[in-house]
């Protein structure tokens, strides 16, 4: 009987986290749309690059506990247009290249998967990160001239966990103008 209790609690309670009623975040200035478990913020910095300062959009939630994740995120990033002018798939791809390997760098990880992928007709890589004590799950799209980035980051012993999936896949950029 103690065991067939235990075993509706722990249905109930895995019920109850998987039908969390998650926050739908909408901002038409950046052109996204994503599902956050509560609300995000919004915040802008200016970031140094080879092709001068770009202003670095960031949308993000980092829960206090509770939560099989410790960051939920999307970054846009507009590169200038010029740079992209006669870009052709070569181009695209060394763009990507440059995200996927800049993120190994910054968190002095190892680099777990690399995928070519299209999202809504347009090159994406969707790449898993090994760093101290956790994983980063990135969606990284180049629209244009502009770069999409959703990322999750998790402990080791949440790792592929329902959550990182739920958010990656809410993702949708809601309008495109070229």
């Amino acid at each position: 009987m103690k065991i067939f209790f235990t075993t509706i609690v722990l249905l109930f309670l895995s019920f109850n986290i998987s039908a969390q009623e998650w926050e739908v975040y909408k901002n038409e200035s950046l052109q996204i749309r994503a599902n956050f478990p509560d609300t995000p913020e919004k915040t802008v910095q200016k970031v140094d690059t080879a092709v001068g300062t770009l202003d670095m959009h960031m949308v993000m939630y980092a829960p206090e506990s509770g939560d099989d994740n410790a960051v939920y995120s999307i970054i846009r990033s507009d590169y200038p247009e010029e740079q992209f002018k006669d870009a052709d798939d070569e181009y695209n791809s060394n763009v990507l290249d440059g995200a996927v390997n800049g993120a190994v760098s910054n968190v002095q990880g190892t680099l777990i998967f690399d995928k070519k992928v299209n999202f809504n007709g347009f090159p994406s890589r969707n790449i898993k990160i090994e760093m101290s004590g956790g994983y980063i799950y990135i969606n990284a799209i180049l629209v244009y001239n502009s770069m999409y980035i959703t990322q999750v980051i998790c402990l080791q012993e949440n790792d592929n966990n329902p959550s990182i999936k739920r958010f990656q896949d809410s993702f949708d950029i809601i309008e495109v103008n070229n």
